[in-house]
C-alpha cells in the first residue's frame, strides 16, 4: 500500500471484517463521496504550489477524480446530475494541472454537498448513538494496531506497510467529518488491508466513527465546549445531527469563537443537538463532564455537575430501575451521593477518582439492564398506572378527609374552595408540563427546590389541621365550634386555608408526576406511548373511584374516631412530607446529607442521612407530645 492510505486506514485488525473488494458498495453515491473525502484530505499533502511532493500519490489522485467523474455519469437519472458531472469534470481538470490544494478541496467539499442534497443521502444516524460502549467497541477491533489511545502504536502495528494512521494527528483528523469516518468504516480501501466492516451494525460502525473522531480534542477543550453549548452558543451550527457529523474541526476553527471546542463536546455527547439521551445516559455524560471540570479545578461547577447528573438523568429513571433491580438503584443513587460528597469535601484525588470510577461502573450497568429490559408497551402501560395511582394516591387522601369532614359538619359551603384548590393545581400542572416541555428547560435542582419547599410547607399546614382536627375530636367541643361557626365568627380565612392546603397537596405531587412522565415519553415510540396514556387513563379512573369510595364510607364513621383517624392521617402524612422535603432539598445540593446506616422507604419519606430522620423523630415527639398536652387539657375540664 502507498503511504498516502494510512489516513483511510482505520485497520480493525487484519482478522476481522474480511470482505472482498467485490463485496464493496461499487457505483453509488456514498461511494462517490468517500472517493471525494480521501481527495479532499489528500491532495494538499501531495501537490503544493504547483509542486507534486510525492508522484505515486498524486497518480492516485488523477485516477481517482477519474473515477468520480465517470461514476457520477452512471448515477440514477436526476435533474442534477449533469451539472455534477461537470463539477466532477472540472475538478479532475484541476487535478491534472495541479491546481491550488484549497480550491481542490473547496470543489470536492462543494460536490459532496450537492451530491447529498440531491440523491437525499442519508449522512446521519437515525438517533444518536450512545457513545458508552464506544471505547470497549476500539478495543476490540481498533487497538491492536491503533493503540488505546489511537496514536497508531498498538501491538500488531510494527506488522504493518503502511503502519496505522495515528488518530491524534491534528493536521489529517481537523480535515475529517464524522461521516466521513463512517463511509471508511462502512466501504474500506481498495487496494489496501482496510476491509469494509459491514458486518458490524450501522449503529456500532456510528460509535466507531464518532469515539475515534475525539482523538485530536482533549478534556479541557471539551470542557470549555461544555461551558459554551450550555450558555447557548453553537446552537445555530450544530442544529441537529446532520450538521455534527459533516463538519470538519476546521471548518468549525473556521467560523471562530468557540465552535472547535463545541464541536470536540458534542462528539463525546452527540444526544445534546437532539435532546433525546436517556436519563441514565445524560446522567453517565454529565458525571464526565463534572470530572474534567474537577480536575481542572472547578471545585464547585464540578460538584453542581454531580447534582445535575442526579436530578436531571438518574432521578428520573429511578422507577424503572426499580422495576429491573431495586438493590441496584439504591447502591447507585448511594455511589452518585458519595461522589458528589467527596468531590465538594477534602478528600484525596485519589478517593474522588475511586468513587467516580464506582458511580460510573454502577451507572453502566442500570443502562446495560434497562437496554435489555427493553421498553415495552405492556411495561409502559404498567409504569404509567403505577405512576399514577403512586403519586395521586397521598393527594386523594388528604382531599377526601378534608371533604368528608366538610360534609359531616354541614359546612358544604366550604367545598367549593376544597375543589377550587386542587383544580387550580392540576391547571397549574398543565402549565407546567407545558412550560417544561416545549417553553424553557426546569432544571432538576429547581424542580427538587419547589418539591423540597412545597412538601415542608404542607407538612406545617397539614401538622396544623391535624392538630385542629383532634382538638374538634371532642363531640361538645366540636358542638361548641360549630355553633361559633353558624354565627359567622369566621368564613373566608377559614375557607382560604381549606383551599390552600387542597392546592399544595395536590400540586406537588402533579410536579414530581409531570417530570417522571416526561422521562417515560421521550424514551417511548408510538406504540409505547399509546401504552402510557392508557395506564395514565386507567390510573385516573381508578383514583377517582377510590376517591369516591373513601369519601362515600368515611362520612358513615363515628364523629370522634372520624377526627381522630383524619388527625392521624394527616399527622403521618406531615412526618412524611417532612421526610421527602429534605431529601429533595439534599438531592437539589441546597442541605448538606450525613448519610447513616438505615432502611430506605421513600414510600414513608424514609431516607438513610441524619437531617432528614432528626426533622421525622422531632416531629413525632412533638405530635406525640402535642396530644398528650391535650387529653391532659381534656381530663381537667
Amino acid at each position: 500500500m502507498r503511504p498516502g492510505l494510512t489516513v483511510l486506514l482505520l485497520a480493525f485488525c487484519l482478522g476481522f471484517g474480511v470482505a472482498s473488494a467485490e463485496s464493496r458498495p461499487n457505483g453509488t453515491p456514498e461511494t462517490i463521496l468517500h472517493l471525494l473525502d480521501y481527495m479532499s484530505v489528500e491532495y494538499p499533502q501531495f501537490v503544493q504550489s504547483g509542486k507534486v511532493v510525492n508522484q505515486a500519490e498524486y497518480a492516485e489522485q488523477v485516477e481517482f477524480s477519474g473515477q468520480v467523474a465517470q461514476l457520477v455519469l452512471a448515477l440514477p437519472e436526476n435533474p442534477k446530475r449533469e451539472a455534477l458531472a461537470r463539477k466532477a469534470a472540472d475538478l479532475a481538470a484541476m487535478i491534472r494541472s495541479k491546481d491550488d490544494g484549497s480550491r481542490v478541496s473547496g470543489l470536492a467539499r462543494e460536490i459532496q454537498r450537492e451530491l447529498i442534497q440531491a440523491y437525499s443521502v442519508a449522512v446521519t444516524p437515525k438517533h444518536a448513538p450512545d457513545l458508552s460502549q464506544a471505547k470497549a467497541l476500539y478495543a476490540a477491533n481498533c487497538a491492536a494496531c491503533h493503540g488505546i489511545e489511537g496514536n497508531g502504536a498498538g501491538p500488531q502495528a510494527a506488522g504493518l506497510d503502511p503502519k496505522p494512521t495515528n488518530f491524534q494527528d491534528p493536521a489529517r483528523q481537523s480535515a475529517r467529518n464524522v461521516y466521513a469516518l463512517f463511509n471508511t468504516i462502512s466501504l474500506g480501501v481498495a487496494g489496501t488491508s482496510m476491509v469494509g466492516f459491514q458486518q458490524l451494525s450501522t449503529d456500532d460502525r456510528w460509535k466507531l466513527a464518532f469515539y475515534i473522531s475525539q482523538f485530536t480534542a482533549n478534556d479541557e477543550q471539551r470542557h470549555q465546549g461544555a461551558a459554551a453549548w450550555s450558555n447557548g452558543e453553537g446552537r445555530a451550527l450544530f442544529s441537529g445531527l446532520a450538521s455534527l457529523v459533516m463538519t470538519t474541526p476546521a471548518e468549525a476553527r473556521n467560523q471562530g469563537g468557540s465552535a472547535e471546542a463545541i464541536l470536540a463536546w458534542l462528539r463525546t455527547h452527540p444526544a445534546a443537538v437532539t435532546g433525546n439521551v436517556s436519563p441514565v445516559g445524560f446522567s453517565i455524560q454529565t458525571m464526565e463532564r463534572s470530572l474534567s471540570a474537577w480536575r481542572a479545578g472547578h471545585t464547585e461547577e464540578a460538584y453542581q455537575l454531580s447534582v445535575t447528573a442526579y436530578l436531571e438523568g438518574f432521578e428520573l429513571a429511578e422507577r424503572s430501575i426499580d422495576d429491573v433491580d431495586r438493590d441496584l438503584r439504591t447502591r447507585t443513587e448511594q455511589a452518585m451521593m458519595a461522589y458528589r460528597n467527596a468531590v465538594r469535601g477534602s478528600s484525596a484525588g485519589s478517593d474522588v477518582l475511586a468513587l467516580y470510577a464506582a458511580a460510573v461502573r454502577l451507572l453502566d450497568e442500570c443502562q446495560e439492564r434497562l437496554e435489555a429490559r427493553g421498553v415495552s408497551p405492556t411495561a409502559n402501560f404498567f409504569s404509567s398506572l403505577i405512576i399514577i395511582l403512586r403519586e395521586g394516591l397521598e393527594a386523594i387522601l388528604v382531599l377526601a378527609a378534608m371533604a368528608a369532614f366538610l360534609a359531616k359538619t354541614q359546612r358544604r359551603e366550604g367545598l367549593p374552595w376544597l375543589h377550587g384548590g386542587w383544580v387550580a393545581a392540576l391547571l397549574l400542572g398543565a402549565l407546567t408540563w407545558v412550560v417544561s416541555s416545549k417553553l424553557i428547560s426546569i432544571s432538576g435542582a429547581q424542580r427538587e427546590v419547589t418539591e423540597g419547599l412545597t412538601a415542608l410547607l404542607s407538612s406545617a399546614v397539614l401538622l396544623y389541621v391535624g392538630f385542629w382536627l383532634h382538638s374538634k375530636s371532642n363531640t361538645a367541643k366540636w358542638s361548641s365550634f360549630i355553633r361559633a361557626q353558624m354565627q359567622g365568627a369566621t368564613k373566608g380565612g377559614t375557607w382560604l386555608g381549606v383551599a390552600l392546603v387542597s392546592f399544595l397537596a395536590v400540586y406537588r405531587e402533579v410536579f414530581e408526576t409531570v417530570l417522571f412522565y416526561q422521562a417515560l415519553w421521550v424514551q417511548s415510540d408510538a406504540a409505547a406511548k399509546s401504552a402510557i396514556l392508557a395506564g395514565l387513563g386507567v390510573g385516573i379512573t381508578a383514583l377517582f373511584l377510590l376517591a369516591w369510595l373513601i369519601i362515600r364510607f368515611s362520612v358513615r364513621l363515628p364523629l370522634g374516631l372520624f377526627f381522630g383517624v383524619s388527625s392521624l392521617l394527616l399527622a403521618a402524612m406531615a412526618v412524611i412530607f417532612a421526610g421527602q422535603g429534605i431529601a429533595a432539598l439534599q438531592a437539589a445540593g441546597k442541605l448538606p446529607a450525613d448519610s447513616i446506616d438505615f432502611p430506605t422507604i421513600p414510600l414513608l419519606g424514609i431516607y438513610p442521612n441524619m437531617q432528614g430522620l432528626v426533622l421525622q423523630v422531632a416531629l413525632l415527639a412533638l405530635i406525640v407530645g402535642g396530644w398528650l398536652y391535650m387529653r391532659n387539657q381534656e381530663r381537667r375540664v
